[in-house]
């Protein structure tokens, strides 16, 4: 049965592969690459990343700061207003 599931996650990890090289492609034919909101929300995203796992980490030793979670409610508030921008910028 494991063989079964890891058979399943490896296809479904193909599959988002090829789904994901067919969205660059699209993504690159529109210049959004080049763009620096792109690259600023691909950052933030990390940040933000970075930013969970810490309080993931932090909330098993201690209680966590609530200056994280308005740090990460106002990454996510940044992230949102800036995938509206680039679908405003580059309707794709």
């Amino acid at each position: 049965m494991d063989w079964l599931v890891a058979l399943a996650f490896f296809g479904f990890c193909w599959w988002r592969a090829a789904k994901a090289r067919e969205r660059a492609a699209e993504l690159a034919a529109t210049g959004i690459g080049c763009s620096p909101l792109y690259w600023v929300s691909n950052a933030l995203v990390a940040v933000l990343l970075g930013l969970v796992l810490y309080i993931a980490r932090t909330h098993n030793q201690s209680s966590v700061s609530a200056f994280l979670w308005l740090a990460a409610l106002a990454i996510i508030v940044a992230l949102l207003c800036l995938r509206r921008a680039l679908k405003w910028r580059y309707p794709v």
